[in-house]
């Protein structure tokens, strides 16, 4: 499967920042709590982390409006002379700061002692229903970063640009139905966003260009996509798809019985400026994958399995990933704490092998294992037990221990991008390291949110012996969700 886009982007000159962005972050955590809802949701925000599956056509009754932004939420445009929905637009946003801090970002390994800067993000959408079958979607946004980072990302800073720009076809069948044709740019989770994720905690978010066709029946649904993912650039409207790397594929979700649930899925990607073995060349993978998932008297569980198969250059491909996630919440105690255990495993290479057997977790969510996001998971395993509690009913707490492992000593770690940490593939130790971690949430109302996070990662021998370090890591944010 070859390009499914074709085109490029000039870059334009540098432009200043937009220090608006960080005035208006300040405003809006400003403002006096009568323009803010009057109590939190009680199953959470009705804003969702990915913006265009909020659902505000409730107010159609204008009886139901209760909050400050309700007034754009639902701005009635025409009426609905044929039976086919009433027109409406929807408008809403997103700003949030966030401070990073780092001793040793990237290990130390040819990287800074320190790092501290402050990310700041501002996003805007509108979101028009010309009526119930046919929908436009549009998301601009600016992403500043303030202070300088000693190792390089392309995921702080991109002055303004398009994030999002798609349009929705629905077409009712015979069946009842009404499968969606999505086509544009948009943000893709999948599952538990273990392969494909909007990748939350950096300041840009991911997104794609492509096609989506996705319907839902009897409580199972089915979508079926192509893609392309968005280079991410500094300047203004210059964010083009990569030319070298797609992604296409089916995603399925069905009931088993009660509160269990299955995915099951196949991706297919392609990446022609891939990096293995020191050698640069075409990767072709397919990733075939289930997940189980559900909860039950107390208990929630979330088990998933990939095998990946394909080529690199003149070697087949042989990788696999297992993860697993369970945990039990004492609904009936005092601060409702819930006791979990983590755990994943994922395949590493051996250069004496004639294949190469580095699991790639393509757009995995970040973080991935714990706060620092140093990491993705390929030749790791790690047990993490965690712990969160609810001191009030607007705060959650979450503290975790996670211990890691390289799965073969003879291949690297890797950290964002598959980019391949140096001199790690050398290491003889298959101790990665421990990385405890503390996570503080406090959602006053359901736009604000503030957070505090704190992590220490202890680095065992397969980084010390690459000359890296240990990690401290800190992070307060806050997010206002309109």
């Amino acid at each position: 499967m070859k390009s499914i886009f074709h085109g490029t982007a000039r870059r334009p000159p540098p432009r200043r920042p937009f220090t608006n962005a960080l005035l208006s972050t300040v405003l809006a955590l400003a403002m006096p709590a009568a323009a803010l809802a009057a109590s939190p949701e009680a199953e959470g925000s009705v804003y969702s982390n990915t913006r265009y599956l909020d659902d505000f056509s409730y107010l159609r009754d204008s009886a139901r409006a209760s909050d400050f932004w309700d007034g754009v939420k639902y701005i009635r445009l025409g009426d609905d002379p044929y039976g086919l929905g009433a027109p409406y637009l929807s408008l809403g946003g997103e700003l949030r700061g966030r401070f990073e801090t780092y001793s040793n970002p990237n290990f130390g390994i040819k990287a800074p002692p320190h790092d501290a800067y402050l990310l700041q993000r501002l996003l805007l959408h509108g979101d028009l229903h010309l009526n119930d079958y046919i929908r436009g979607f549009l998301q601009l946004g600016s992403m500043q970063r303030i202070g300088t980072r000693g190792v390089p990302s392309t995921t702080d800073i991109d002055q303004l640009d398009l994030m999002q720009g798609f349009v929705d076809l629905r077409v009712p069948t015979p069946l009842g139905d009404a499968p969606t044709l999505r086509s544009g740019r948009q943000e893709v989770l999948l599952g538990f966003q273990r392969l494909v994720s909007v990748r939350e905690g950096p300041n840009v978010r991911r997104a794609f260009d492509g096609f989506r066709l996705f319907d839902s029946w009897n409580g199972a649904t089915i979508d079926l996509f192509a893609l392309r993912p968005i280079q991410d650039k500094i300047g203004t409207f210059n964010d083009p798809p990569n030319p070298n790397q797609a992604l296409w594929g089916a995603y399925a979700t069905v009931p088993v019985w009660g509160g269990l649930k299955a995915d099951l899925y196949w991706l297919g990607y392609e990446n022609d400026n891939a990096k293995f073995r020191r050698r640069i060349g075409e990767e072709r993978r397919q990733s075939f994958g289930t997940r189980l998932f559900g909860k039950a008297a107390g208990w929630d569980w979330n088990e998933e399995a990939v095998l990946q198969v394909g080529s690199f250059r003149d070697h087949d491909i042989r990788a696999w990933m297992l993860a697993s996630i369970v945990g039990y919440t004492f609904a009936g105690t005092p601060w409702t704490p819930r006791i979990g255990l983590e755990a994943n495993a994922s395949s590493g290479d051996n250069p004496r092998s004639g294949t190469i057997g580095t699991y790639n977790g393509l757009f995995p969510r970040l973080p991935y294992f714990a706060e620092t996001s140093l990491l993705v998971p390929s030749n790791v395993h790690d047990v993490r037990p965690v712990l969160s509690v609810k001191p009030l009913p607007d705060v959650t707490v979450v503290a975790g221990l996670d211990m890691l492992w390289r799965t073969s000593t003879h291949d690297a770690l890797y950290g964002s991008g598959m980019v391949a940490y140096p001199g790690t593939a050398k290491a003889t130790s298959n101790r990665v390291g421990d990385e405890a971690s503390l996570d503080i949430r406090w959602r006053p109302d359901q736009h604000l949110t503030f957070g505090l996070i704190y992590a220490y990662f202890l680095a065992g021998g397969a980084i010390t012996e690459a000359n890296g370090h240990d990690v401290n890591f800190g992070v307060l944010f806050a997010t206002y969700k309109f």
